[in-house]
This record gives C-alpha cells, sequence and structure tokens, in this order.
C-alpha cells in the first residue's frame, strides 16, 4: 500500500473519506490502489483497507467519514459501542435534517432537528446511551429488550432515559416505554420480573416487597430479586434459561443455603409456574409471609 495512505489510515483508526485521501495522494495514486484491491471502497467517499472492512469499528468510521460533519453514530450501533449486544449489523448515524443522501447498503442515515447528546467514544462521536437507547425503540422489533439490557449493563439510568422520552418529539409506543421505565426505576430488571410484579405481587399484602435487595451472607453479598425484609423471605424468579443447567442450580442451592445461616428463606418461582399459575405463586407466598410475621 501506499506509504501515505497507510499513514492516514493509521492516524484515523482505519478509515477514511475520499477527501482526506487525495491529500496525500493523487486521484491517479488513489484509483490504482483501489484496482490493486489495497484499498476498499466501503460506503460511498470512504475507504479502508479490504482486511478491516469488516471490523465494526472500521465501519462506524467509514461511516462517519461518509457522511461528513455533523454526524454521530446512532440507534443500535452506538448501543454496540457503549458495549450492549445487538443483531442488527447494519451502522446507524445521525445528522442534521435537510441533507440528502444517495441509499446505501449497510448505512442507515437518519435525520433529526432536535440537539443531540454526544460523547467520543475511542475517538468517534457517538450518540449518548440513554439517547440511543430511545433511538432505538423507534427501530427495533426488541426494543424492550434494548432497554433492559441498557439499564441492566449501567449505561443509562431510567431516570435519564426518562428525560430523553420527555423532550422527545412524535415518539411511537410513548406511553409503553413510560410504563417500561417506570418498571425498570422500581427494580424489575427483567420480562419476568416485570411479569411478576404485575400480575403477582401488586396486590395487597406482597407490596411492601423489596425489589434488588441486597445482604451479606457466608462472607458475600447477595441481590435478592425480592425481599420481604421482616418476615425474612427472599423471592427469586428463576428464568427458563439462566437456572436450567446443573451447575447453576448448584449454585442456586449454596445461595439459598448461605441466605438461610442469616434466617431467610428462600422461595422459587419457575417462569412455568409464575406465568401459567400467577394466582397459585400469589397463594402460597401471602401464606408463608402469614406464617413468618413477626407477631406470630
Amino acid at each position: 500500500m501506499h506509504a501515505a495512505i497507510d499513514r492516514l489510515l493509521d492516524e484515523r483508526g482505519g478509515a477514511c473519506s475520499r477527501a482526506e485521501l487525495l491529500t496525500v495522494v493523487s486521484e491517479a495514486e488513489l484509483g490504482n490502489e483501489v484496482r490493486r484491491r489495497r484499498l476498499e471502497r466501503i460506503f460511498p467517499r470512504a475507504y479502508a483497507r479490504p482486511w478491516m472492512a469488516d471490523q465494526p469499528d472500521v465501519r462506524d468510521r467509514a461511516a462517519i467519514a461518509s457522511v461528513g460533519a455533523p454526524v454521530a453514530i446512532s440507534h443500535t450501533s452506538a448501543l454496540r459501542r457503549w458495549g450492549a449486544p445487538t443483531d442488527d449489523d447494519q451502522v446507524h448515524v445521525t445528522t442534521l435534517i435537510g441533507r440528502r443522501f444517495e441509499r446505501t447498503p449497510g448505512l442507515i442515515i437518519h435525520v433529526t432537528s432536535q440537539h443531540l447528546t454526544c460523547s467520543r467514544d475511542r475517538g468517534v462521536l457517538t450518540a449518548a446511551p440513554e439517547y440511543a437507547v430511545v433511538q432505538t425503540w423507534t427501530i427495533s422489533g426488541e426494543r424492550r429488550a434494548m432497554v433492559l439490557e441498557a439499564v441492566r449493563r449501567g449505561l443509562a439510568t431510567p431516570s435519564t432515559i426518562a428525560r430523553v422520552v420527555e423532550a422527545s418529539k412524535r415518539l411511537p409506543a410513548r406511553r409503553e416505554l413510560t410504563e417500561l421505565l417506570t418498571l425498570l426505576d422500581g427494580g424489575c430488571e427483567s420480562e419476568l420480573e416485570i411479569w411478576g410484579q404485575l400480575q403477582v405481587f401488586d396486590v395487597p399484602g406482597l407490596r411492601h416487597g423489596v425489589q434488588q435487595y441486597e445482604i451479606r451472607a457466608g462472607g458475600r453479598t447477595y441481590r435478592l430479586d425480592r425481599a420481604y425484609v421482616e418476615e425474612r423471605v427472599a423471592v427469586e424468579l428463576d428464568g427458563e434459561a439462566y437456572h436450567s443447567s446443573r451447575q447453576q442450580r448448584e449454585r442456586d442451592r449454596r445461595r439459598d443455603a448461605a441466605l438461610a445461616t442469616r434466617g431467610w428463606l428462600t422461595v422459587r418461582f419457575s417462569y412455568r409456574r409464575l406465568t401459567s399459575d400467577p394466582d397459585g405463586c400469589r397463594r402460597e407466598l401471602l401464606a408463608i409471609l402469614a406464617a413468618r410475621a413477626p407477631n406470630r
């Protein structure tokens, strides 16, 4: 590869624009590198080394170079950069309304008239996580899962996301997102916990449970899905995938034994039981709490 192009690509993180390349080589030299397959056009007006063209970070930088400022990585691509897994292999960017772009496979260009709060992630201007969550809500079929994952990973909090929601115009399914954020702010961390909160625990006699309660036992700190502190009852909601292996079940037994040394009884409801028999789960838990009430 031409030494000047090599140096420029290294400086730009692996991708740069045609205009940038033409500051160090001529049109003929640029064309020669492309013909010899030592340089590849990833997006319009953006180039990278062919053997790096599939790397997500290089593709992000190529997208930024292709669109040109003002532009930021956004939506699911921003969440990926901040650490949330996504199956969306397209690169999403957001720029100001009024600009025109050609349709390009693998590159989705969104436009906005609103201020977008961004940060630099490894030198790439990227939508802040709370903005990326709300952006993703407008395009993703798995939008609830993306909100849950972002909050679970600590990328954003329900309150910071809620502030973006409040400022967003024409947000689809706004009420659904607001209700989800309220549940997350109350301590729910999964769809199963949301189901339990709405279908099982939101009744007189069970509302005093504390979600994500922390307790020290056996030299470790445990977080309980739901804790009834006065009765010393821990309620654990066992999802189908997370608690299905032998190793995971053994880990649960050790956890339950450690809590028992502190006088805590652990009650476990499986996904199947909780969703197929919510009334039975409710009656069972009410009876256990009544039997362990401090005044008995």
